[in-house]
């Protein structure tokens, strides 16, 4: 009897190592992603910076074309024409998969800062633009831009190899 007991486990085991696992659907954290219609893929741009807000659980990545990176990496406190610098901020969820970890939850606002040339005094003219929740609405509400725009260029890029 005990060896139809070790026979019957023996199959079990071997059956479900038999099974072919692929990833699922439910896996994807689909509420964190940005939609499609941002065109946010073909932007081309890299990661420069990420951070949390423990105090509005919030999380946020910062990315920028090759220029903002560059100009980045070297500290630079000008900003040359042509940088493009991205600001992705979610609201934290608790990941069900793995006990005490926080990932990125509903996506709660896009803040773009562009610089361009200046017609008019040879200079560089920047460009901020806020979209909020899920179906990005633009914010026209000018409060605050400034301070954002400080903020945004001050990020300090992650140490990378």
């Amino acid at each position: 009897m005990k060896m139809h007991y070790i026979l019957l486990a023996a199959i079990v085991l071997m059956l479900s190592a038999c099974t072919e696992h692929t990833p699922s659907e439910d896996l994807l954290n689909k509420k964190a992603a940005i939609p499609a219609s941002f065109n946010f893929s073909k932007a081309g741009l890299k990661v420069i910076t990420s951070s949390f807000n423990r105090k509005n659980k919030t999380m946020s990545t910062l990315y920028g074309n090759d220029l903002a990176l560059k100009t980045a990496i070297a500290c630079g406190t000008s900003y040359p024409a042509g940088e493009n610098l991205t600001l992705v901020t979610w609201k934290q969820q608790e990941d069900d998969r793995w006990f005490g970890a926080r990932i990125p939850g509903d996506l709660q606002s896009i803040e773009v800062v562009k610089t361009a040339h200046s017609n008019t005094d040879n200079g560089t003219t920047i460009s901020y633009q806020k979209f909020e929740g899920r179906q990005l609405a633009i914010n026209t509400d000018t409060l605050g831009q400034k301070a954002r725009i400080k903020y945004i260029f001050a990020q300090k890029p992650s140490v990378m190899p």
